[in-house]
């Protein structure tokens, strides 16, 4: 093949499928998440959803992918009126979507989740049709995924790598990208890019739900805003920019902002303190230190082990070497229940799968990290937890404002406020923050960064991990540099440039090359 030549794009499927939604409505138990809306989209086009969450922009991805039905209004495809609808029926029509929360099978490979449910077989033996397929997506995409591995054993970034290939694989010729990147490095989402663009060429029609606004700026034709399940406007990218749609998303000029910091009186008092950790897992030298009422920064390329040192906090990872000291007492973090007690929590990165019970409402998911404080005897006061549960909503902005709520039809950004408040509410000492705000909107961002100060303010020590570099400067007191399981640098944010940092992370790549 002649490298010189433009990608071959004969390989992905084109067809032709435009979309019409008209005066299309959706409910949740009686609160209205979409109202009235008209819009279209066309083959050929990469058409970019935007909102707060909460806007409506995801459940209008999922009634068009059908996951959720409609309450009322009418879908066209083709111009054909659609009458009954599902993600099965949606997918002979060619249409996949990618979910934010991925909905892959842990237990099972990379390979076998690409093709369930479309396998080729004889006599129940698969045989090499799948894995020709499967050589030809993953050499022409780029991603290099191992088809033997489990999905359970792969980061987030990977699993999403298994979506995008799973809808490929599928023969759709539109697909829905919820939030596709929000685990991705700046690489790997220019990868992604590159395979959106290829598709839109084919005659794709691409439906792209990002609070990434960069992102969107950068690769849609077309961008429609959402704003409290209103349509605002919808149309063509290159009469926006990333103010337009910021005030359009929250109806007035806004930009986030991080807060100003009080300095805590009891800073120096040290609440831990970690020396010479190794793990099992791929943490070789941690040594740091947080003082009381400090937000403390990983700053760390992806797989750099920033994760992993909070999971050695928690009781998640064994320690095989090192000490930790918490509170003055030399701690041995065997498992959660024990660490938890001594007032040590974590907020993971998939609040889905592993920070909440979406099975339960709002007030269970909440009490249940300190039934003690709301139980004499063994029985709960029913009415004391509601009304502190009550206050934490209040507190977060947690929409809707119900303690009975079904979490599982929250938007990311409030499901996120939910997690928060169930830590919130054991009142712990330190917090174990990994990406909080992964797969939110700017508002929704706001009002974390706000907690998280005031958290901070009370006295509350945070240890912060997030890919969003921008994120962990503007928040952090301190910040310790991590490098293949390892701190090798403590940086002060407000006295270090970002493009210093940038320098010794991928400087410090490069050295791991070159090994």
């Amino acid at each position: 093949m002649n490298k010189n030549k433009e990608p071959d794009t004969s390989f992905f499927v084109s067809g032709s499928s435009n979309i019409r939604v008209e005066k299309l409505s959706k409910s949740f138990f009686g609160t209205t998440v979409l109202n009235n809306v008209d819009l279209e989209f066309s083959s050929g086009e990469i058409h970019g959803l935007v909102g707060q969450n909460g806007a409506g922009k995801s459940t209008l991805g999922k009634i068009i992918g059908g996951h959720y039905q409609l309450s009322s209004g009418t879908i066209y495809l083709n111009d054909k009126k659609i009458t009954k609808w599902s993600s099965k029926l949606a997918l002979d029509n060619g249409i996949a979507m990618i979910h934010q929360e991925l909905a892959l099978v842990p237990g099972m490979t990379v390979y076998e989740n690409i093709f369930l449910g479309i396998e080729e077989n004889t006599f129940g033996v698969l045989n090499k049709k799948n894995y020709k397929l499967f050589e030809d997506l993953d050499k022409r995409i780029g991603f290099n995924l191992d088809p033997n591995k489990k999905i359970h054993d792969l980061r987030i970034a990977d699993q999403q790598k298994v979506e995008i290939v799973r809808a490929l694989a599928r023969n759709a010729n539109v697909i829905i990208m919820d939030e596709p990147t929000s685990s991705l490095t700046n690489d790997e989402v220019k990868k992604l890019h590159d395979l959106m663009i290829k598709l839109k060429k084919s005659g794709y029609l691409i439906i792209y739900v990002s609070h990434f606004l960069d992102a969107i700026l950068e690769v849609c034709d077309r961008v429609s805003i959402l704003r409290d399940g209103n349509l605002i406007r919808s149309g063509d990218i290159k009469n926006e920019n990333k103010t337009s749609i910021v005030e359009a998303m929250l109806g007035t000029k806004q930009e986030v902002a991080f807060p100003s910091k009080k300095i805590n009186a009891e800073v120096k008092k040290t609440v831990l303190n970690l020396s010479n950790i190794k793990t099992a897992n791929g943490v070789n030298n941690v040594n740091l230190k947080i003082h009381k009422g400090e937000i403390v920064g990983l700053l760390g390329l992806v797989g750099s082990g920033r994760t992993e040192i909070l999971r050695s906090i928690f009781g998640l990872d064994k320690i095989i070497n090192g000490t930790i000291e918490f509170l003055d007492e030399k701690i041995t973090p065997n498992k959660p229940q024990d660490t938890i007690k001594k007032g040590i929590v974590m907020i993971p990165e998939d609040r889905r799968k592993q920070g909440l019970v979406l099975t339960q409402n709002t007030k269970s998911n909440i009490s249940i990290t300190d039934l003690k404080k709301v139980s004499k005897n063994q029985i709960i006061n029913s009415g004391k937890e509601i009304s502190l549960v009550k206050e934490l909503i209040t507190l977060l902005d947690i929409k809707p404002n119900e303690v009975d709520g079904n979490i599982a039809f929250y938007s990311g950004g409030n499901q996120q406020k939910v997690l928060f408040a169930k830590w919130i509410f054991s009142s712990p000492n330190l917090i174990l923050l990994d990406e909080p705000t992964r797969g939110i909107d700017i508002g929704a961002k706001r009002k974390i960064y706000e907690l998280i100060n005031n958290l901070s303010e009370e006295g509350v020590s945070i240890l912060l991990v997030s890919s969003e570099l921008e994120e962990v400067m503007g928040l952090a007191d301190r910040a310790y540099l991590v490098k293949n399981g390892e701190t090798i640098n403590e940086v002060v944010p407000n006295k270090t440039s970002i493009d210093d940092i940038l320098f010794e992370l991928f400087d410090a790549k490069k050295e791991l090359i070159n090994e």
